[in-house]
């Protein structure tokens, strides 16, 4: 294997090619990327929300101004809560996403990208990912995921852009990544949809295409050309009625978005263990070295 941060990876690593979660782990301390704490007090959504803010290490940033992906359920985004007393080989019930994207990063096969884990209010966390009034059961949900997504574009992104600088990401709507996974997917797949101009590429991972009624599978028939670049899956383990709506999400996706969708049914079952085993595959498609 080759590496642009050189080290001596362990031998046992071949077996686990795909898990660059695991190649990060024998990386150098100064080839992995920092992460940073910032508050922000929001105007919409009123209230203080927490930024975890992931920078590629200086040796594989490069000078080009980066990427940003925003990241749902930022409180699942890297380490778990026990990661001080796990070891890192087993930790799990996290997308480890800085290992995630250190590993690919070393590898050659993703483009340089900074990471912010968005906080979210438990208790509206429905609300803001889901831009539709819906229900499941006698729980009533939905309604503010365009004031979510006003949130991201005006709050979030201005605040990223003052802690790292200027010049220090890219203003290409395809260099802005939302991805989210089950209902955050919704969010991420939405603001794709809607927002191309400003949110130009998602990653969702087992969306969950079911809310509203399959709102989402009819926007994308509606809209015509899905002009974002998207990718998303669905576990082959999760339930018959969450995969169904996914398929025919992905189908309207697919019709109308040509080679810039990647929608793919795939072994999996819906938790964050299998969402960063199928991660890579999904980031390499909107942000690989192609």
């Amino acid at each position: 294997m080759s590496c642009r941060i050189p080290h001596d990876p362990p031998s046992q690593l071949g077996l686990h090619e795909d898990r660059p979660e695991l190649h990060a782990l024998s990386m150098p301390r100064s080839g992995r990327g920092e992460i940073e704490n910032l508050l922000i007090e929001c105007r919409r959504l009123p209230g203080v929300r927490q930024l975890r803010v992931y920078v590629p290490a200086p040796g594989l940033r490069g000078d080009a101004p980066l990427p940003v992906v925003l990241v749902n359920d930022g409180h699942k985004a890297f380490e778990p809560a026990n990661h001080h007393t796990v070891s890192p080989m087993h930790q799990s019930g996290t997308l480890q996403l800085h290992r995630v994207i250190d590993g690919l990063l070393c590898r050659g096969d993703l483009r340089p990208a900074v990471i912010v884990a968005v906080g979210v209010h438990a208790s509206s966390r429905a609300d803001q990912y889901v831009p539709v009034r819906t229900s499941f059961g006698d729980v009533s949900f939905g309604g503010l995921g365009d004031t979510y997504l006003d949130l991201l574009e005006h709050e979030v992104l201005p605040a990223v852009h003052a802690l790292l600088g200027p010049g220090a990401l890219s203003d290409a709507a395809g260099d802005h990544v939302l991805l989210g996974t089950s209902i955050g997917g919704v969010s991420a797949l939405y603001g794709a949809l809607t927002r191309p101009s400003v949110f130009g590429s998602a990653i969702a991972l087992s969306p969950s295409a079911w809310v509203g009624d399959g709102f989402l599978t009819r926007l994308a028939r509606e809209r015509g050309e899905v002009g974002a670049r998207i990718a998303t899956d669905i576990g082959q383990r999760e339930q018959p009625v969450i995969r169904q709506h996914c398929i025919e999400l992905f189908e309207a996706l697919s019709t109308r978005g040509g080679g810039r969708v990647l929608a793919a049914d795939v072994d999996g079952v819906h938790n964050e263990d299998s969402w960063r085993m199928r991660l890579p595959r999904l980031l390499e498609h909107v942000l690989g070295t192609r």
